[in-house]
C-alpha cells in the first residue's frame, strides 16, 4: 500500500513538471534539450567525482533522492500553488548557458557543477513560476552538496583543517604535561616517535557529510526558519570538534602503545 502510494505521488508530481512543460510550449522541450547538451559530460564528471576511491562526495547520488524526498513531502502545498511562468527564469538559463561557455573557453571544469544547479534554477522559475519555486529553494539548494568543490579548494580546505585539529589536540593534551611538541601536522613524542595527521584525519570528509545531515535534521525539525538555519550552521562545529576528539584519542593511544597502533599501521 505504501508503496502504491508513493508511486501516486510520484506520478502526480510527474504530471505537475509535464503540465508546465506544455504551458511554457515548445521553449520549454528546448530549454531541457538544451541543458541535456550542455551538461551530458560535467554529469559524467561529478558522477566519477562521487565514486572516487579517496574523494568526499560518495553521498552524492544519494543528494538528488533526497531532494526528490523533500518536493514530495510538499506536494500538498505544491498543489495548492498557482503555475505562473516567470520570463526572469530564462535570464538566469541564458547567464548560466553564457557561463558555462565561458568555462569551456578557459577550459575551467568545476564552475560548470555549480552552474548547472542554477541553470536548474532558471528552469524552475520559468517552468512553474516564482511561489512554486520558493517553496521548492530549499530540495533546490540542497543539490550544491552533490557539487564537488574543485580540487585546489578542497586542497587548502584540508590543510587549514589539519594543522587546527593538530594544534587543538595537542593543546587539549598539554596539561597532562607529556612534552608532546607540534609542528604543523607533525606530533613529535619524547620518546623520539612521530605522529603524522595526514589529509584523512583532516576531517573535511565528515564535514561535508554531516552538513548534508545537518541541513536533512534542519528541514525535519519543528523550529522556525531561524531556529533551522541555527541548527544547520551547528553541525559544521560538531564536525570539527568530534574530529578533535578522535584526534585527541590517537594522540593518548601513541602516547601509550605507541604511533603504529594509532595509525593502524
Amino acid at each position: 500500500m505504501a508503496a502504491g502510494n508513493l508511486v501516486e505521488e510520484i506520478s502526480d508530481n510527474l504530471k505537475l513538471v509535464v503540465d508546465a512543460v506544455k504551458r511554457a510550449g515548445p521553449m520549454a522541450w528546448a530549454l531541457i534539450g538544451l541543458m541535456i547538451v550542455l551538461y551530458i559530460n560535467p554529469a559524467q564528471w561529478i558522477w566519477r567525482a562521487w565514486f572516487r576511491e579517496d574523494g568526499y562526495y560518495t553521498h552524492g547520488p544519494l543528494i538528488p533522492l533526497v531532494a526528490g524526498w523533500m518536493v514530495l513531502t510538499n506536494k500538498d502545498r505544491l498543489a495548492r500553488l498557482p503555475i505562473k511562468p516567470n520570463w526572469f527564469g530564462l535570464v538566469i538559463i541564458v547567464l548560466c548557458s553564457l557561463g558555462f561557455l565561458a568555462s569551456t573557453l578557459c577550459h575551467m571544469n568545476p564552475p560548470k557543477y555549480f552552474i548547472f544547479v542554477f541553470y536548474i534554477l532558471g528552469l524552475m522559475l520559468l517552468l512553474f513560476g516564482t511561489k512554486i519555486t520558493k517553496a521548492l529553494l530549499l530540495p533546490w539548494a540542497f543539490l550544491f552538496f552533490m557539487v564537488p568543490l574543485p580540487d585546489a579548494v578542497i586542497d587548502i580546505f584540508t590543510y587549514q583543517l589539519r594543522i587546527f585539529v593538530t594544534a587543538a589536540a595537542v593543546h587539549l593534551v598539554d596539561p597532562l604535561g607529556w612534552a608532546i611538541v607540534k609542528s604543523g601536522n607533525y606530533i613529535y613524542y619524547p620518546s623520539g616517535e612521530t605522529l603524522v595527521v595526514d589529509d584523512v584525519c583532516a576531517g573535511l570528509r565528515s564535514l561535508i557529510s554531516l552538513l548534508a545531515l545537518g541541513a536533512i535534521f534542519a528541514y525535519l525539525s519543528k523550529l522556525n526558519p531561524t531556529g533551522k538555519l541555527i541548527l544547520f550552521i551547528l553541525s559544521a562545529p560538531v564536525a570539527i570538534v568530534t574530529n578533535i576528539i578522535r584526534i585527541f584519542s590517537l594522540v593518548v593511544v601513541a602516547k601509550f602503545w605507541g604511533t603504529k597502533v594509532a595509525s593502524g599501521t
